[in-house]
């Protein structure tokens, strides 16, 4: 089944100005703020944006940064109903209301776009034909002088600031480029140095910046972090949660796009109970590279599933067996097995007769009313028949999307450890790859924070 992204407000150029106030006004209500973006490159092998010293790979990242470009911005807000609601915190559903915003951006600056980040944007749907027509014109660095603005570019740096203003959690995935990002692109020139950058940050983001791959890999430690793999396990295990009827689950409400303050009345969730009797064929595969990374380098050629829902049927089965297995006889050839070959990458799952497993789980029946849908995951039960298309789950990548994502599983880890460890013991901390602590986002005694910064902080 393919993923069905939820409602979201699509900004241009073109609806900027009008659209700027409903921005403004849903700021106001956040209890958090999911940021993602995309971008013209990552920087290639040259580039030595892993370098072991993070002081060195701070400054490789600001060089792929000012020689590439923001192409598009994800910013959801997730405002908490829950005490509003119940009157009461205790209560098992766990409610907040979703708005979603995707801006489409065109710097004014020469660039250079990645082939790799062009194939990769094109495959997973960017019209690039609307960001050259309806792009929302920016200048990266420094406020332009007054003759060099335009007044997009302004309503984009007023914007920014006004995320920094809500003094609430800011919250990103794996965000360390991103923040470089978007520091460059609405906030001011790069520090030359890390110590001054972190600096600056934790003064910008005042409630403190959350990582969710820093929480999914070094607290919860899941073997596999991915965006889009943690969103739909953590979706899955809601729909669960809400099922067993004693355990706490989040309930999303998604604000459709043109939505109107004036009129936001709660709607009900209506479950379906009708069973679903389909089944999936005899035998599956998933790629083992793109469950273990999110990424596949043969990506239409591959071949094998790249199907989430099938990659995680297909782990849960397997740890099953071998809970089962553990103290009983080998079994012989002649009996079904579960075969995981790591070097095919890939995963064989033998079906037995049984019904599936979950085919009996109530089906989502969505509500919609007074221009908003209510939701008890994304938009589906997991679903039972997925696609061996190897770009079905590409559709998980634009920026609104992966913000909502984030926000969504900032939401669930909220939940799992409570508000007050998540926001005291995991604030400003980001995560770095192929390093085993996370780079601290915090002024040191030996920095200070950059004059830019000072002078806009008047």
């Amino acid at each position: 089944m393919r993923p069905q992204p939820p409602d979201y407000n699509d900004i241009t150029k073109d609806n900027l100005m009008s659209l700027q106030s409903k921005v403004t006004d849903a700021l106001g209500r956040a209890s958090f703020i999911a940021l993602d973006t995309e971008f013209t490159g990552l920087g290639g092998k040259d580039a030595n944006t892993r370098a072991p010293n993070i002081e060195e790979r701070y400054v490789n990242l600001c060089n792929v940064v000012k020689n590439h470009a923001l192409v598009a911005l994800g910013l959801t807000i997730y405002e908490d109903l829950s005490t509003a609601q119940n009157g009461s915190s205790e209560s098992p559903e766990k409610q907040y209301k979703v708005y979603n915003f995707n801006f489409t951006l065109l710097s004014q600056v020469d660039h250079t776009i990645s082939p790799r980040s062009l194939q990769f944007l094109s495959d997973t749907g960017f019209d690039f034909n609307k960001q050259i027509r309806n792009g929302i014109p920016y200048i990266p660095g420094n406020d332009p002088l007054p003759e060099e603005s335009n007044i997009h570019d302004t309503s984009m740096r007023l914007i920014f600031s006004n995320i920094l203003s809500q003094k609430v959690p800011v919250v990103v995935h794996n965000g360390l480029l991103d923040l470089i990002y978007l520091y460059y692109s609405f906030y001011a020139d790069l520090p030359q140095d890390l110590n001054t950058f972190t600096a600056d940050l934790s003064e910008m983001f005042s409630a403190g910046l959350f990582d969710t791959k820093y929480v999914a890999d070094f607290v919860t430690r899941e073997n596999t972090s991915f965006l889009a793999y943690l969103f739909r396990k953590y979706e899955r295990e809601q729909v669960d949660y809400r099922n067993s009827g004693d355990k706490n689950y989040l309930l999303l409400r998604i604000q459709e796009g043109n939505f109107d303050f004036t009129s936001l009345e709660p709607s009900k969730l209506i479950l379906d109970p009708t069973p679903t009797t389909s089944k999936r064929p005899r035998e599956d595969r998933y790629c083992d590279q793109y469950a273990q990374h999110g990424f596949c380098a043969k990506r239409m050629k591959c071949g094998f599933s790249h199907d989430l829902d099938l990659i995680l049927d297909g782990q849960a089965k397997t740890t099953s067996k071998r809970k089962r297995k553990r103290g009983k006889p080998k079994k012989t050839s002649n009996e079904k097995l579960t075969k995981v070959h790591i070097n095919e990458r890939d995963t064989i799952i033998e079906e037995t007769q049984e019904t599936q497993e979950g085919s009996n789980n109530s089906n989502n029946n969505l509500n919609n009313q007074n221009n908003h849908s209510e939701y008890a995951t994304v938009a589906f039960p997991p679903a039972l028949i997925p696609s061996t298309k190897p770009d079905q789950y590409d559709n998980y990548h634009s920026a609104h999307y992966d913000a909502y994502m984030t926000g969504f599983i900032f939401a669930c880890q909220l939940l799992k450890y409570s508000n007050i460890t998540v926001l005291n013991n995991y604030k400003n901390k980001l995560y770095l790859m192929g390093k085993n602590m996370p780079l601290l986002v915090e002024k040191s005694e030996f920095s200070n924070t950059s004059v830019t910064h000072r002078e806009k902080s008047k």
